[in-house]
C-alpha cells in the first residue's frame, strides 16, 4: 500500500484525483488533461510502481514507465506535461504552408 506520506506529495492543485485505493492512484493532470494510473507492485524484498498512460479520458491507457516511488512518479508525469505543453506549444508556432489545389493552380 501507499503510505501517507507518499499520497500527500501528490499536489492537488496540479493533479485531479480520480480514483485512490490501497495500491493504486488514478489521476489527471490539470495541465494537460492526460490521466495516469499509477499500481504499486510489493515484492517480498522491494516496491516498485508501474506508470499507465492516457491523453483522454475514457480511452485504454498504454504502459508508460515505472519509477521506485509515487513521489518520484509524479515528477515524471511532471516532465512529461512540460514536454507536452512545449509540443504544442512549437507546433502552433510553425507557419503554416498553404498548398495550391489544381483548381488554383490551373487558373495561375
Amino acid at each position: 500500500m501507499f503510505t501517507q506520506k507518499e499520497l500527500n506529495a501528490i499536489d492537488p492543485i496540479y493533479f485531479s484525483i480520480i480514483a485512490l485505493h490501497g495500491s493504486a492512484v488514478t489521476l489527471q493532470s490539470n495541465n494537460t488533461g492526460h490521466c495516469w494510473h499509477i499500481l504499486l507492485e510489493e515484492y517480498p524484498r522491494f516496491r516498485s510502481c508501474r506508470i499507465y498512460h492516457t491523453h483522454h479520458r475514457g480511452t485504454p491507457y498504454h504502459k508508460h514507465g515505472h519509477g521506485a516511488t509515487l513521489p518520484y512518479c509524479l515528477r515524471q508525469i511532471r516532465s512529461h506535461d512540460t514536454y507536452w505543453l512545449g509540443r504544442k506549444k512549437a507546433c502552433r508556432k510553425r507557419p503554416r504552408k498553404h498548398h495550391k489545389t489544381d483548381e488554383q493552380e490551373v487558373h495561375s
